[in-house]
């Protein structure tokens, strides 16, 4: 009976490790990969960063409804100013198929989009500042929280939330 058993055993042992194996074929080389999971991306507000703000501080409709022009006006200078940033690309690529640089050109192309790459910095700011004034203290209070976040540290970069439990640093 022992001998019989053990063979059971064995058996059993063989047909787990053909599984972890299949299953390990799989994963490595049949399964899509991760990423092919993610759903479809969220698609951002029409008035793009503007309107995410106004989100965030959690406008409410009758604010919404008093800069509904601002929101629209940012829209079309802010679609205005990308169309004119992509025809410079596009003119810097034609410019760079050709067999020799003409750097005065490329320069010249480099500043008129880093110009207008500024003007849409400056723009971005000022609708903020429309923005602003049209909301409630402690809305305004939230967005310069949000402002110091996004303008304060590299891009992507958030600063870590303050822990609770932790003490303040002592003077030195």
């Amino acid at each position: 009976m022992s001998m019989r058993f053990t063979q059971i055993l064995l058996g059993l042992s063989l047909l787990l490790n053909c599984f972890v194996l299949a299953g390990f074929v799989y994963r490595t080389w049949i399964a899509p990969p991760p990423f092919a999971y993610a759903g479809p991306r969220p698609i951002p507000p029409r008035g793009g960063p503007l309107e995410m703000l106004a989100q965030d501080v959690k406008v409410d409709p009758g604010q919404r409804q008093a800069l509904k022009n601002l929101f629209e006006r940012y829209a079309s200078e802010r679609h205005n100013r990308f169309a004119e940033i992509q025809q410079i690309r596009e003119e810097m690529a034609e410019e760079l198929k050709k067999p020799e640089f003409d750097m005065t050109r490329i320069d010249s192309l480099v500043d008129r989009m880093m110009t207008l790459r500024a003007d849409s910095q400056k723009q971005n700011l000022s609708a903020i500042a429309q923005l602003s004034a049209e909301l409630r203290p402690e809305q305004r209070q939230k967005l310069h929280t949000i402002l110091a976040e996004r303008y304060g540290g590299p891009p992507g970069w958030r600063p870590p939330p303050p822990h609770p439990a932790q003490p303040p640093h002592p003077a030195q």
